[in-house]
């Protein structure tokens, strides 16, 4: 006699799995202007594009522990109508200022505490990263650009000065006897920082096991590619000093 290879499955798993889509299609049946609204922003934008690959990844991470969960009891934790409350009452203020990054982290938010809820923290324990992923998908990350465009004109201008270049600054401008120059949202390397935080969070769940570990390597994710926008900044402005603003001109 063999052992049987399929896995078997608790029987509460017969009921609170329907239960669980019906949930989710509900949810976004109701938020769906703001649902196709986040999608549009993915579609539109580079800096976003990588969000069309994160409920892909949040699925097959909780497909790869499908055995485990098969053996658990799935619980619905009724309480948990107080925070999906919550957000339903941000979502609205979202809503009503018209605050975009809000109704859609909401939503997001939403849809995490109805998955819980309804699968209970002894079942959602397990797939708390791959849920927790999903919250990358939310097109924020504007709010830095002020910051990180400063970061790359203070950079590049120390660059520029520490290779006996004169800089005269104003602002985010700046001008060496070559010609002018000025830093722009282009220039903030805000697309390589999201991307690389993004994969770089999935590389260190993924990895590594100590939070300690994850938690460094992610902020690694995110010093790498800002050191690495300043050098391509520097590099932009010495390539077209160099060459009498013939090559490099307009790059990015």
């Amino acid at each position: 006699m063999t052992e049987a290879s399929s896995p078997s499955y608790h029987p509460a798993w017969r009921r609170t799995l329907p239960l669980l889509l019906a949930a989710i299609g509900w949810i976004l049946f109701w938020y769906w202007d703001t649902a196709t609204a986040m999608v549009a922003i993915w579609a539109r934008s580079d800096t976003y594009a990588h969000a069309f690959i994160v409920p892909p990844i949040s699925l097959w991470l909780i497909w790869r522990k499908r055995k485990d969960l098969a053996l658990l009891a799935p619980k619905p934790t009724p309480w948990f109508i107080l925070p999906i409350g919550a957000t339903t009452f941000f979502w609205l203020m979202g809503e009503l200022t018209a605050v975009n990054a809000l109704t859609q982290f909401t939503l997001v938010a939403t849809l995490i505490l109805a998955i819980i809820s309804i699968l209970g923290p002894r079942v959602s324990r397990p797939i708390a990263f791959p849920l927790a992923f999903l919250l990358l998908s939310v097109p924020v990350g504007d709010f830095m650009l002020p910051k990180l465009m400063e970061w790359t004109a203070w950079f590049t201008i120390l660059a520029l000065r520490a290779s006996g270049i004169p800089v005269y600054q104003e602002g985010l401008q700046f001008v060496i006897p070559s010609g002018n120059w000025s830093v722009v949202e282009a220039c903030s390397g805000i697309r390589y920082i999201i991307a690389s935080v993004t994969v770089g969070t999935l590389f260190a769940h993924l990895n590594y096991v100590s939070l300690r570990r994850r938690l460094i390597f992610i902020a690694i994710s995110f010093i790498v590619p800002v050191i690495a926008n300043w050098l391509r900044a520097y590099m932009i402005v010495m390539i077209g000093h160099f060459s009498g603003n013939k090559l490099a001109v307009g790059v990015d």
